[in-house]
């Protein structure tokens, strides 16, 4: 076993980058390498790269560094939480995955069996834990119900009491969750208190699956009637008292902490990314905004296999020297007979181009899809659903990364053949530039969107990566501005500007909502808007920023099939006037009505376009002057039309040859002197290498350069 992360993706001469590195052999060795084509093919250059000198190279102790998913609350230890006389634990909950093994709602308690727990048993019936001792419930929960539930607990007498309800819209009949018992009383524990798991296992465990809302703790055993008050009313400011802490779930969403309104500033952090700014028992369904309505978004949703940070510790560092060009870079990890990579990107220094043109790499993109059907617990990504069936919303680079490799990876074409995607792909692109000594800066997502405008002003010409999906509305803007501003966009993949996209504060995790659109999942009603920012998430279709409106062409079709894997890419033919100036020039040196692409790619097979890819539609933003140079037809039915295309389902609708499902190369002039190209397919990166560089393809895109990067 041999994998690891880096601290950040892309990195800056005179910075320092850190390797976390989980490897069962006792030693391994690491060399710096910098990559411009990852892909071992022969059709194509093969693997090219260049060892880079630096003291980083050499060999490290090996550390095996396991994973511990699991998201929770984590309350520090304060004397008034360790609960020594009457006490009643309330809590709202809505369980996903009852009777999968015990599952902790709100606890503290440690190794030494002190302190107290209420959760589910693996039979997913209540039970109220005070040390070794226990009581237990009659019938299990309902599962994906709301239910309230209340421990209570009498010190003088030891009598202890578990009473649930289900919520009072919810016509469902259900047996009797509660029991009554004694239990003698505990010694308090001094360890955290943590709401859906347990430290008893010494590390946070016993993880809760599903909602939790309006978690509280009184210095009392109330009584029925006072119980029955507390249930019954919405409003979570008027609390029974004495109270020790309750937890405002909705308060602070948008970061790690959990506020305690009760008075004694018992605040909480969030461990591993439970998702926040969720429907809870109080949401009517009358307003699906968080800041019209807090109290109907007052659930958390955990999850036993939510990972954000797999915090390991530091193997060794790469401090960047200053005179380090721009570039795709990788650590090469050696260790008992297995070889791994750890790729970054360096970029130059901040203000200080070093090129006319900037390869915009889309590391959005690749955190979205990082682990993408490699089906390891934890390693989840925005393509994944919870072990509870529920989507994945986020996707962090601070755990491996196992799909940003240099090599085709596990996707596979409907002819079998493996090809390859994301840096595989975006690696095609940077070895042509070098082969034709096209200077280029790096530059990332996570950049543009920490920067702004002012990242691309310095360049003269900026070109996408082979699949910009994910995209930030300060990317948005920052591309508006720019193209206002004069500057040029070669947008050189598909399936681009299609997702909102928010970034945490700290730059880790991106997060992605699903309310609409072609998706992997789809957000419970209600919860479209983005914790990180509060933004409605989904399509930048449906928020009237279409990828038509910036670029020309926008998702029209992709060529995936349910068994995942993706049909075979076709050729563009020339539907211009070769007389109009921009199509004599940007198709100069092709042949007249002569298809472009029409190859063996490295990709999915003969054909330019494919994967995913886009057309043109003035109805959704075309640019009315746009050109559209070629075109693409003729897909297998493997390629159907996107969802967000579809109005009706009828006999009609899988269809072969509709005329939406196509791919366009679109180019249009900006009233600033700018230019804007599109290719509107995934697969074009893949056509450039294609004859020893010398294609169709390969022509058309330094012809597009070429007229970017004249002198003004």
């Amino acid at each position: 076993m041999l994998t690891g992360y880096t601290d950040r993706l892309s990195v800056r001469p005179g910075e320092t980058l850190s390797f976390m590195v989980s490897t069962d052999a006792p030693v391994f060795k690491a060399e710096i390498v910098r990559l411009l084509h990852g892909d071992a093919d022969p059709r194509g250059p093969g693997r090219r790269e260049v060892p880079i000198e630096s003291p980083a190279n050499g060999e490290y102790p090996g550390m095996e560094q396991p994973l511990f998913p699991g998201s929770c609350v984590v309350v520090p230890d304060h004397a008034d939480l360790r609960l020594t006389d009457d006490f009643t634990l309330f809590a709202w909950i809505y369980p996903t995955r009852p009777g999968h093994g015990e599952q902790v709602i709100l606890s503290k308690e440690g190794e030494d069996e002190t302190g107290y727990a209420l959760g589910l048993t693996d039979t997913g019936r209540l039970f109220l834990r005070l040390g070794p001792s226990r009581i237990e419930g009659e019938e299990p929960v309902a599962e994906r119900r709301w239910h309230w539930i209340a421990a209570r607990y009498d010190a003088a007498s030891g009598s202890a009491r578990l009473s649930a309800g289900l919520h009072p819209r919810d016509l469902s009949i259900a047996g009797e969750p509660g029991a009554a018992g004694h239990l003698p009383r505990a010694a308090g524990s001094d360890t955290a208190l943590l709401i859906a798991a347990s430290m008893a296992g010494g590390r946070p465990g016993l993880f809760f699956n599903g909602k939790i809302a309006d978690p509280c703790i009184f210095g009392k055993c109330l009584g029925d009637a006072e119980l029955a008050g507390f249930v019954s009313a919405a409003d979570f400011s008027a609390l029974p008292q004495p109270l020790i802490a309750a937890w405002d779930f909705n308060v602070g969403s948008d970061g790690t902490e959990v506020r305690d309104i009760g008075g004694r500033g018992l605040h909480g952090t969030t461990h591993q990314s439970p998702v926040r700014l969720m429907t809870g028992p109080h949401w009517s369904g009358e307003n699906d905004d968080p800041m019209a309505d807090p109290r109907g978004y007052s659930a958390i949703h955990f999850h036993e296999d939510s990972l954000s940070d797999a915090n390991w510790s530091e193997s060794f560092a790469f401090a960047v020297p200053s005179d380090l060009p721009s570039g795709v870079y990788t650590a090469r990890l050696k260790a008992g007979g297995e070889t791994d990579d750890l790729p970054f990107l360096v970029c130059p220094r901040n203000g200080q181009a070093t090129a006319p043109l900037a390869l915009l790499v889309p590391t959005f993109t690749y955190v979205a899809y990082g682990n993408e059907m490699w089906r390891d617990y934890g390693l989840n990504c925005a393509y994944d659903r919870y072990v509870d069936g529920a989507g994945v919303p986020f996707a962090s680079l601070r755990h491996p990364i196992k799909t940003f490799r240099p090599g085709r990876g596990l996707l596979k074409s409907v002819a079998g053949e493996h090809f390859g995607r994301h840096l595989c792909a975006d690696l095609y692109a940077v070895d042509w530039l070098d082969a034709i000594d096209q200077p280029v800066d790096i530059i990332t997502d996570h950049d543009l969107h920490r920067e702004g405008e002012a990242l691309l002003k310095p360049y003269k010409a900026v070109m996408t990566g082979s699949h910009p999906e994910y995209v930030s509305g300060r990317m948005l803007d920052a591309f508006e501005t720019y193209l206002g501003a004069g500057g040029s966009l070669a947008y050189l993949g598909g399936n681009g500007f299609y997702s909102v996209t928010s970034l945490s504060e700290d730059g880790n995790t991106i997060e992605v909502r699903r309310p609409n659109g072609t998706r992997p999942w789809i957000s419970n009603p209600g919860e479209a808007r983005h914790a990180l920012t509060g933004e409605i998430g989904g399509l930048w279709r449906s928020r009237g920023r279409a990828p038509q409106r910036l670029v020309g062409v926008g998702f029209t079709a992709q060529g995936w099939t349910s068994h995942d894997v993706c049909g075979l890419p076709r050729p563009y033919r020339q539907v211009a006037d070769r007389k109009h100036p921009l199509a004599a020039a940007l198709l100069a040196n092709i042949v007249e009505d002569e298809m472009i692409g029409d190859f063996q790619t490295l990709g999915l097979g003969v054909g330019a376009a494919g994967d995913e890819v886009d057309r043109a539609d003035p109805v959704l933003g075309t640019p009315a002057h746009a050109l559209v140079l070629a075109t693409a037809t003729g897909f297998s039915a493997d390629y159907q039309l996107v969802i967000d295309e579809r109005r009706d389902i009828n006999e009609a609708s899988t269809l072969p040859d509709n005329p939406l499902v196509r791919s366009d190369i679109v180019c249009f002039e900006t009233a600033q002197g700018g230019l804007v190209f599109s290719v509107g397919s995934m697969q074009w990166f893949s056509a450039l290498s294609h004859n020893g560089y010398d294609n169709t393809v390969a022509t058309m895109t330094r012809n597009v350069l070429k007229r970017m990067l004249r002198a003004a």
